[in-house]
């Protein structure tokens, strides 16, 4: 699936996910979403459920790889889908600081047509660059 948001890069066993954004906020809300789309379709949320989330990391790199933990984590421990992200970065003291207003619904696997289990995100081949105006990131997560 490929869409100005994000697309997928085939990967012999795994998933790679390339996200976009205008800013390094977009890009890591458009990131969750990618993620999201690869356990369910994301499109049957119905995003009514708000949660906060919030977290940080000393770069760029260990910032998206703590976000997209919480994100899966609301699903497995909370069972919310989430599928809508609005998310702020701040830096202070050489650390970032992510602040972010999520919606979702309860998960139910045929109502958000199921695919596939994710078990873990990963550093391996983890890539966050600016390129005339746009951030990129890309990331491989563990089927």
């Amino acid at each position: 699936m490929s869409s100005g948001e994000f697309r997928y890069i085939e990967h012999v066993s795994d998933a790679m996910v390339e996200a976009y954004g205008r800013t390094l906020g977009e890009a890591l809300a458009h990131s969750a979403r990618a993620l999201v789309n690869l356990v369910c379709n994301v499109s049957k949320v119905d995003p009514h459920e708000i949660v906060s989330i919030e977290t940080t990391g000393f770069d760029r790199k260990s910032l998206l790889y703590n976000w997209l933990e919480k994100v899966l984590l609301v699903l497995l421990i909370d069972n919310i889908i989430l599928a809508k992200f609005e998310v702020k970065i701040k830096r202070h003291k050489d650390k970032y600081h992510l602040f972010s207003t999520c919606k979702g619904d309860n998960f139910l696997r045929q109502k958000h047509e199921y695919k596939v289990e994710v078990k873990a995100i990963t550093y391996h081949g983890m890539k966050i660059s600016d390129k005339k105006g746009k951030v990129i990131i890309r990331f491989l997560v563990d089927l």
